[in-house]
């Protein structure tokens, strides 16, 4: 991945991952090792959490597609280096919030992603990802 071309975004739009994915299944502990390391480096990048969330959903039966996904964060990274979290001191620390979600967006579970994150002044305090219950919960109650 030394001399691979660099991108800008980190997952493809509109694309859905599944559980068989798309291509021949690849050695999963290079795949566990090749994630684990990116989870590690969300100590320094957050930006990289949503697309690695939902690359770790496969670490049991890794296929192809799902590699190719992992390998797409790395070149982000290659192309996002000089991006940082900095916290500095500053007089007037503008507050500011992100919101976003993924409407059913897990074709495997039928739940919707959704997250946030809290920024004062030059760097973010808090943030979050996580899959909704809402739809399954509908579901329950429907059923009965």
């Amino acid at each position: 991945m030394d001399n691979c071309n660099t991108i800008l975004t980190l997952v493809e739009e509109g694309l859905k991952f599944t559980k068989d994915g798309s291509g021949e299944l690849v050695n999963s502990t290079d795949f566990k090792g090749l994630v684990g390391c990116l989870i590690y480096l969300t100590a320094t990048r957050p930006d990289i959490m949503y697309a690695l969330g939902l690359v770790s959903r496969f670490m049991e039966s890794p296929r192809q597609s799902h590699l190719q996904a992992a390998k797409r964060i790395l070149k982000y990274i290659k192309g996002t280096t000089s991006m940082e979290i900095f916290y500095t001191v500053s007089e007037d620390p503008k507050s500011v919030g992100f919101t976003d979600s993924d409407w059913d967006g897990d074709t495997e579970g039928r739940k919707s992603t959704s997250g946030y994150g809290f920024q004062l002044g030059t760097g973010f305090f808090s943030w979050s990802s996580k899959k909704q219950q809402l739809l399954h919960y509908l579901q329950r109650k429907l059923s009965i």
